[in-house]
């Protein structure tokens, strides 16, 4: 759901930059009907609860199971980072990255086998 400050962070496995950008893009109809694209089905999530303005996705070329690492470089590292360190220690590692800034996902659907819900913060 819509949530100022929040943001919901997912991490996963692709092989390249083109699958993730294909995961998290949205189709249209011939109407020009926006579609959800395969993560918001996965995740069962209502797309017209988000906004394509405030996603952050990053493919990485080297996987990491340090949750630090993986998020080095992304919006408000610096508060998001601390907070989330209690997933320093992955199970598995990950090269893909997903945020939705201003949405708080409610972990109905933990993991869709190529990603999974880490959890939702404040960035602010």
């Amino acid at each position: 759901m819509e949530k100022q400050g929040s943001v919901s962070i997912w991490l996963g496995n692709l092989k390249g930059e083109e699958d993730l950008d294909e995961y998290v893009a949205l189709k249209y109809d011939e109407d020009g009907d926006s579609l959800p694209s395969l993560f918001f089905r996965d995740f069962h999530i209502n797309h017209y609860e988000t906004d394509e303005d405030f996603f952050e996705v990053e493919w990485l070329e080297e996987s990491n199971k340090n949750i630090s690492k993986l998020l080095e470089g992304i919006s408000y590292e610096e508060i998001i980072i601390p907070k989330v360190k209690q997933y320093s220690e992955l199970n598995k590692t990950y090269n893909s990255i997903i945020l939705i800034y201003n949405f708080a996902y409610s972990g109905e659907v933990h993991s869709s086998g190529k990603f999974d819900f880490i959890g939702c913060t404040n960035y602010n």
